[in-house]
């Protein structure tokens, strides 16, 4: 374990005001906050090329956000913007074979929500659902044929837009009656379900029924079976309950619970020789426990006995994310206002911290060749992007920045600096900061001037 020879990709956001000629700098003001954009839903391609992610901008003018989706290379050398939708689009995901890449969204005035395919080769989006009630969530099949979909119940009140009356009053039955993003809870509350989508028939198989919700897919990686999450207690309103269920990847198939514990079992992971399940565990069993805290566990795909892999950290857990040989899990660990990346052996044992230092990490994904991409965000930028062995990370602030972003600045002089690709006002700086022992990362940025960067590149 301590030999494992990690490198760490980071995608995200760096204030490139640390850039600017000190005459240019000015006291930060609110209304820079507008100017800030965030990055989200990193993901990497299969052929460990590219990084897909979406990029979220504010317009304060309309009072509206709007997010794009942008790709990268692996090597920071490249970046590409693929939409440009006033609608926006999220949830980014690479079809198995590399070729599409699917996203979410309600664009050319749809009313709900669907599943776009974007060719990677160029072209227009194409939409691939067209489901009445819409499509929250996704997952591809490993063999890219189908697609497991969260669709909620149809809205039995619904009426159609041109009839016209007197909607109906609500009729509230239930403990919880109203819950945010979705607001009142009624008695004829709309479930989510999961269903198996085929792309080439495009016909709709319904997988999971019942009066309970059903998120968080994940197929298994024969793509034989889905695991996912639901609270199936007799009254879900009352508890937390959530636990993991197994169920064959066709119509019909009755689930299997894997879990049993009384308190939240949620964010299941498949290790890649399909055997066994990480996921995330409560530490309180009580109902609604406000400050509990989530534990890394791993039980056998078929169910059985989980063995706790973070009880006697202290410390919470998320995103679980497995090694390449299914030995290992990495998850990131929040400790006093940072957040680091440790490795968990799935046998039971120590931790390895992979990096961490006073800074933030999140989104972690594994590359093809067993390397880990996380965006990461410290307290002079927004978020950032770093790659290195993980030995020399852990601890050193020894670290080499190579940085791609949008900069409306003068371009800097000196053999390891330089500008290119200039597009209207705005000038694409590719800078290499060197080593140095004094400081790991530019100082804290003052002013704003120009745009914020869309995306910047690191090699820690």
């Amino acid at each position: 374990m301590k030999n494992t020879a990690l490198l760490l990709v980071f995608i995200g956001l760096s204030a490139y005001a640390v850039l600017a000629q000190p005459a240019s700098k000015r006291p930060l003001q609110p209304s820079d906050v507008y100017r800030l954009q965030c990055i989200g839903s990193p993901q990497v391609s299969p052929d460990g090329h590219w990084v897909a992610y979406a990029l979220s901008s504010v317009d304060s003018a309309k009072d509206k956000r709007n997010t794009d989706l942008w790709m990268v290379s692996w090597d920071g050398s490249q970046s590409v913007q693929l939409t440009n939708s006033p609608d926006g689009e999220s949830s980014p995901l690479w079809s198995p074979d590399g070729k599409y890449l699917s996203f979410l969204s309600s664009r050319q005035g749809a009313k709900s929500t669907q599943v776009w395919l974007l060719d990677r080769r160029g072209g227009e989006a194409v939409k691939l659902t067209d489901i009445k009630a819409g499509v929250s969530d996704y997952s591809w099949a490993p063999d890219g044929k189908k697609l497991a979909l969260i669709i909620r119940d149809p809205d039995p009140d619904e009426k159609p837009a041109e009839s016209p009356g007197t909607a109906k009053p609500m009729v509230i039955n239930k403990y919880q009656f109203k819950r945010d993003g979705a607001g009142y809870i009624t008695a004829t509350e709309r479930y989510s379900h999961i269903y198996l989508f085929d792309i080439n028939s495009k016909k709709l198989d319904t997988l999971t029924r019942g009066n309970f919700n059903h998120n968080d897919p994940v197929w298994s990686p024969d793509g034989k079976s889905i695991a996912f999450v639901s609270n199936r207690t007799p009254d879900p309103d009352r508890n937390s309950n959530t636990d993991i269920f197994v169920v064959e990847a066709k119509a019909g198939a009755q689930p299997r619970q894997i879990t049993s514990w009384k308190g939240e079992d949620d964010a299941p992971q498949w290790s890649p020789d399909g055997t066994r399940i990480a996921y995330l565990r409560s530490s309180s069993d009580a109902d609604w426990m406000m400050y509990d805290q989530s534990l890394l566990a791993v039980v056998p795909a078929e169910g059985g006995e989980p063995k706790l892999l973070s009880a006697t950290l202290d410390r919470p857990v998320s995103t679980p994310r497995w090694s390449k040989d299914s030995k290992s899990i990495a998850a990131l660990v929040s400790d006093d206002r940072q957040r680091y990346v440790g490795l968990f052996p799935a046998a039971g044992g120590s931790m390895s911290k992979l990096i961490g230092g006073d800074r933030s990490f999140s989104a972690l994904e594994l590359h093809k060749n067993g390397q880990w991409m996380v965006m990461m965000s410290n307290r002079c930028f927004p978020q950032k992007s770093t790659r290195s062995k993980a030995a020399r990370c852990a601890g050193s602030p020894k670290c080499t920045i190579h940085s791609w972003s949008p900069c409306n600045l003068p371009t800097w002089k000196g053999s390891d600096r330089k500008a290119t690709m200039a597009r209207k006002w705005e000038i694409s700086c590719i800078v290499r900061q060197t080593p140095q022992k004094d400081r790991s990362f530019p100082p804290c940025f003052t002013s704003m001037e120009g745009r914020l960067p869309r995306t910047s590149l690191a090699l820690i």
